[in-house]
Formats: C-alpha cells, sequence, structure tokens
C-alpha cells in the first residue's frame, strides 16, 4: 500500500503496522470543492451588490435561493472543508485509527458503542448470509453527494462517549460506510441476536423491537402484520398490512446502529407468516 507523506500517519504505521484500509481527502477533491465553495461566495457578494444597487432590488421565492442560500451552501462547504482538513481514517482489523492535524483517536470495535447514518437517499438493505443461512453482515449502501456534502455522514460513538463524525469528504466514502457497518456489524451481531432470541426488548431510539414485534411510544405491532420496512429519502417507513400510511416513519439519523436494527427487523418477520391483507391490527394492541 503506498501510503502518503505525513509525520502522524507514517508513525501510525510504525507502531501498528500498514491498515487494512486507508481512507483520506484527495487532493484534487480537496481543491474542486475548495474552488466551489469560494466560487459561490464570490457569486453571492456580486450577485447580491448588482440586484440591490442596480437591479429590481425585489425579493421572493427564487431570489432567496439565488441571492442567499447558493451563497450560504458556498460558506457551509468550506467550513466542512476546513474542518476535515489534514484527516486519515486506517481500518485495522481491531479497530479504525483517525489522524487529523496532531490529533489522534482509536476506535477499537469492540469499544464502540453506536454507529449514527446520515443520509437523504433511498437504500436498499443488503444481506450476506453464510451458506448455513445464518447472516454474516448487514449494511445499507449511502449516497455520496457531489456538492451538499453535509446531508450525508457517518458518527462513530465510543462507550465513553468519544465521538468520531466522518462525511463525503473523503475518498471511496461509500466503501469506507460499508467497511464500518461490515465491522460494527460482526462486533454487535451475536450477543444482539441472542438477546433478541431470548425475548429481550432492544431499543434503537423511539423503537423497540423484541421477538414478539416492534414497540414505539406506547404502539404495537407484531410481526405478522409488518407489511414492509424501507427507507425514502433518509426515513425509515414501516408499513402495516391493510394500510396505505406507514405505521411509522423516523428519520434514519435519529435510529443508533440502524445497519443492525434493520438485520433484527428482518429476522423477526422471519417468525411467524405474513397476515392475508383483508387483516386489520390495531397498532395500539399493547404485549
Amino acid at each position: 500500500m503506498d501510503l502518503p507523506t505525513d509525520d502522524y500517519l507514517t508513525r501510525a504505521v510504525t507502531e501498528l503496522g500498514e491498515p487494512e484500509l486507508l481512507f483520506r481527502i484527495s487532493r484534487t477533491r480537496f481543491l474542486a470543492k475548495l474552488f466551489l465553495g469560494v466560487l459561490l461566495l464570490v457569486y453571492g457578494v456580486v450577485a447580491n451588490y448588482y440586484w440591490w444597487v442596480h437591479g429590481p432590488a425585489t425579493f421572493g421565492h427564487l431570489e432567496l435561493l439565488l441571492l442567499i442560500v447558493l451563497p450560504l451552501s458556498g460558506g457551509v462547504l468550506l467550513f466542512h472543508m476546513y474542518r476535515e482538513r489534514g484527516l486519515y481514517v486506517l481500518v485495522y482489523p481491531t479497530g479504525l485509527l483517525r489522524l487529523r492535524r496532531g490529533e489522534v483517536d482509536s476506535f477499537p470495535w469492540h469499544s464502540i458503542d453506536r454507529i449514527l447514518i446520515k443520509t437523504q437517499g433511498s437504500p436498499t438493505t443488503r444481506l450476506e448470509h453464510a451458506a448455513d443461512g445464518s447472516l454474516l453482515a448487514c449494511w445499507l449502501p449511502v449516497d455520496v453527494p457531489t456538492f451538499q456534502i453535509w446531508n450525508a455522514g457517518l458518527t462513530v460513538v465510543r462507550k465513553d462517549g468519544v465521538i468520531a463524525r466522518f462525511g463525503p469528504v473523503l475518498s471511496d466514502y461509500d466503501q469506507f460506510a460499508e467497511e464500518i457497518q461490515r465491522r460494527t456489524f460482526t462486533a454487535f451481531w451475536p450477543a444482539t441476536l441472542q438477546q433478541f432470541r431470548e425475548g429481550e426488548r432492544l431499543p434503537f431510539g423511539d423503537l423497540e423491537v423484541s421477538s414478539l414485534g416492534i414497540q414505539h411510544v406506547g404502539k404495537f405491532l407484531p410481526w405478522r402484520f409488518v407489511k414492509e420496512v424501507t427507507i425514502s429519502q433518509g426515513k425509515l417507513s414501516i408499513k402495516v398490512v391493510g394500510k396505505w400510511l406507514p405505521w411509522v416513519l423516523l428519520d434514519l439519523q435519529t435510529l443508533p446502529n440502524p445497519h443492525v436494527l434493520l438485520a433484527l427487523l428482518s429476522e423477526g418477520r422471519k417468525l411467524t407468516p405474513a397476515v392475508l391483507p383483508n387483516s386489520q391490527p390495531n397498532p395500539n394492541d399493547d404485549e
């Protein structure tokens, strides 16, 4: 693996060995987004000057977009690029290492409490099974926005509260997000599946999942009435047999370990056969 020249990166590789994977902000990508951010800010200054000084000086929805939103977007883009400058992420079998301008943070897989995923897309859950049918991995493909990079990201939270946020400014961000989900899934899944099979309620934000069904804010949905589980525009939707509207609609980014949650939802739907479409569940039934 050809590694870039950096004192902290060289020291990390010397002490820990070469990583399995290395993610960074490529110079070309950094300069391109830097140029775009500066261009939007300059455009905002020039456009506002001519509009308010020499133009009609009217204001409406179109003016809001062209004169305010676009220049502000350039400023936000520059802020994100400045914050993530000099970022390297090294992936080892035992965990990941984040290097950023002299700061070093390690996240062993067993020390990670949860991950959070922010996306505006509509990904399809990916499942990987072993030959015996057991689940090996579950992950969500992520979108890599070209411009609005603040609409996507992955957060890793250690059990002691230390937080690391990663965004699509990283090269190969989609591969990075898949790797983090795969490796944390391997660490989380055995104990989670055992608790699930023993009938424990497993919390995921406002949702609780057990072998009996799904609980949400006083409402209970047995597995046999679950019609469909999808993610659309960054929201998790669970639909009920015989109903048009979702039983629950939640922002994906508010749900800890969504890859583990989606795997449990897949497992739960196997427990009992779905009812016929004309059956009418009561979503307020309690256990």
